[in-house]
Order: structure tokens, then C-alpha cells, then sequence
């Protein structure tokens, strides 16, 4: 018979994404190990350290590491400022509309360079490629020359990895077999649906947005303002109809940190153990649930099947 599989989506969400770690930590303490794993954006990276074998601990020293280097401060994360709301989506383009990070909109592809990304990636991933994980993973981009997403399941690691973190007009899009990749946090933020396309029997969530937060008549007085909120509210709608699909949901207390506030990783971490272990045994029991309704629902088909030959 078919074994059981376990899924797990990792959401975007920058900074926020990095309590992954602290989810995934207690997960395995609690002897639940996915058998596939799906990321977007940050979600992307630390699902492709996990499945390549890296274990927590190592994971949240390399992010200790990392805010450290040259490369960290090459990627002037300590030089942002963000407005209010905590949706990246948001604060990007706030950046935008105040001009903060491109001084005149239009000249730079994006705010920070493609060789800095390409050492932040080196940086936290081995140069392998998606046969030689430990586990089955795929990351999700977003094609904006054809308008389609695109899921990655084979080649190189970085390749897959660097598209599914772009952040359009931080980050510069991947040119890939004719496309213009982008973060696929605008398709599937938490990416539940490759966990059922790739035949898993029960998925596990987990998101690290923010969510839609109410804004004030003052701030929608432009053009610009009703256009993106409207953007905004898209964005917040489709996530929750995508996770509807998911059979359990984790979704950590990181609302506050803002995208870009890497050097918080460990309260991100903390935040993601905490809401974990506190979810423990209502998935355990939703796991055996599910496991028994899923047997007995495949001896009926094989009994079925007998019958018919």
C-alpha cells in the first residue's frame, strides 16, 4: 500500500519567514518529518537548507553568521525604513511611492544587485541540485512575462531559490528559458497547492504574513494609494482562499517584525517554536486522523479493485 505523506509548505514574508526554523525544530522533536517540502521566497531558502540536510541549529548559526559578513551589509537591510503596515508587499511599494530606495523610479532594475543576492544565496545553500536533497522540494516564482508561476523541482538549487526571493524592484528578476522570474509570494504565499499537486496526504501550513491591516481615509488620497490597497486586498483574499486547502495551519506571532529585520532572527525563531509546540497536539491528532481515514479509504479501492478483476 501507498505510504502516508506528510507535506509542508514554508510561506514568504522576509525576516518573518525566518521562524521556519523554530516550527520545523519542533516538529522534529515531535517526530514529524515531512516527506515533502514546498517554500516561497524565504520560505524557499530555509526549505532548501532543511532538505539538503542542514539541521535547525545549523540553520539559525548560519543566519548569525550571515548578519556578520560583508554580504549582509552589502544588502543595506539596517539602512531600510518601513511604513506602518507589515505587508511586504506594502512596504515595498511605499518604498516606491516615497522614493527611499530608487531615486528616480524607472533606471534601476531593482535596489540591490544581482551579485549580492548570488552571495547571500551561496552563502546559505550547498551548489547541488534538487536530485541530490535529502527530501523532495520545490520553490515557487512567478513568471511576469507570461503571468504564470512557475514551480521548480529540478535543476540547480540556487537557480530555483534566487527566482522564488526576488522581490520585484529590491531584488533583480531571474531570466529564465525565456521567462522574467520574480518572488512567488504574489501566486502561492503559502504554497499548500504543490504539496497536493505533488500527491501528499496531508499538508501542513505554515504563514508568516501579515495579514490586511484597516488603513484611514488619509491614506487613500491619490491614485497611487487606491491602486496598490486594492492590489493589497487581492493579495490578502487569494492567500486565504489558497490556505483553506491546507489540513493544518501553523501561523507564528511575527506581525510585528518587519520584512527586512533579519537581525531579529532569533525572536522570529522563538516565535515559530512557540506556536508549534502549542499547535503539537492538536496536529498529532489531526495526522492520525487523517492517516486512518486515508487507509481505510484505499483498502476499500484495493478491495474494490479485487472485485472488479
Amino acid at each position: 500500500m501507498k505510504k502516508f505523506k506528510i507535506g509542508l509548505a514554508l510561506g514568504g514574508g522576509g525576516a518573518r519567514g525566518l521562524s521556519h526554523i523554530g516550527v520545523v525544530k519542533i516538529l522534529e522533536k515531535n517526530r514529524i518529518v515531512p516527506d515533502f517540502v514546498a517554500g516561497t521566497s524565504m520560505g524557499a531558502i530555509i526549505g532548501a537548507m532543511y532538505c539538503a540536510g542542514l539541521s535547525t541549529d545549523e540553520m539559525e548559526k548560519k543566519v548569525a553568521l550571515f548578519i556578520q559578513t560583508d554580504i549582509y551589509k552589502e544588502l543595506k537591510f539596517d539602512k531600510m525604513t518601513s511604513p506602518e503596515s507589515k505587508n511586504i508587499f506594502t512596504e515595498i511599494f511605499g518604498k516606491i511611492k516615497e522614493k527611499a530606495l530608487f531615486h528616480l523610479s524607472g533606471i534601476k532594475e531593482a535596489f540591490l544587485e544581482k551579485k549580492s543576492i548570488d552571495k547571500m544565496i551561496e552563502f546559505f545553500l550547498p551548489d547541488i541540485d534538487f536530485k541530490d536533497l535529502k527530501i523532495p522540494f520545490a520553490c515557487v516564482a512567478v513568471d511576469i512575462s507570461q503571468g504564470k508561476e512557475v514551480v521548480f523541482q529540478k535543476g540547480p538549487i540556487w537557480e530555483a531559490v534566487s527566482s522564488s526571493i526576488s522581490i520585484p524592484g529590491i531584488m533583480p528578476p531571474v531570466k529564465y528559458e525565456g521567462g522574467v522570474l520574480v518572488d512567488g509570494g504574489a501566486v502561492q504565499l503559502v504554497p499548500v497547492k504543490v504539496l497536493k499537486d505533488s500527491g501528499c496526504d496531508f499538508s501542513i501550513g505554515v504563514d508568516v504574513s501579515a495579514g490586511l491591516f484597516a488603513v484611514s481615509e488619509d491614506e487613500l488620497k491619490s491614485a497611487f494609494d487606491i491602486a496598490h490597497r486594492t492590489s493589497e486586498i487581492t493579495i490578502s483574499v487569494l492567500r486565504q482562499i489558497q490556505i483553506k486547502d491546507v489540513d493544518f495551519l501553523v501561523k507564528p506571532e511575527v506581525q510585528n517584525i518587519k520584512w527586512f529585520e533579519i537581525k531579529k532572527f532569533r525572536e522570529c525563531i522563538l516565535a515559530g517554536e512557540t506556536e508549534a509546540l502549542d499547535k503539537i497536539p492538536q496536529l498529532k491528532n489531526k495526522i492520525m486522523t487523517k492517516k486512518i481515514k486515508t487507509f481505510f479509504n484505499r483498502m476499500f479501492a484495493i478491495d474494490k479493485t479485487k472485485k472488479i478483476s
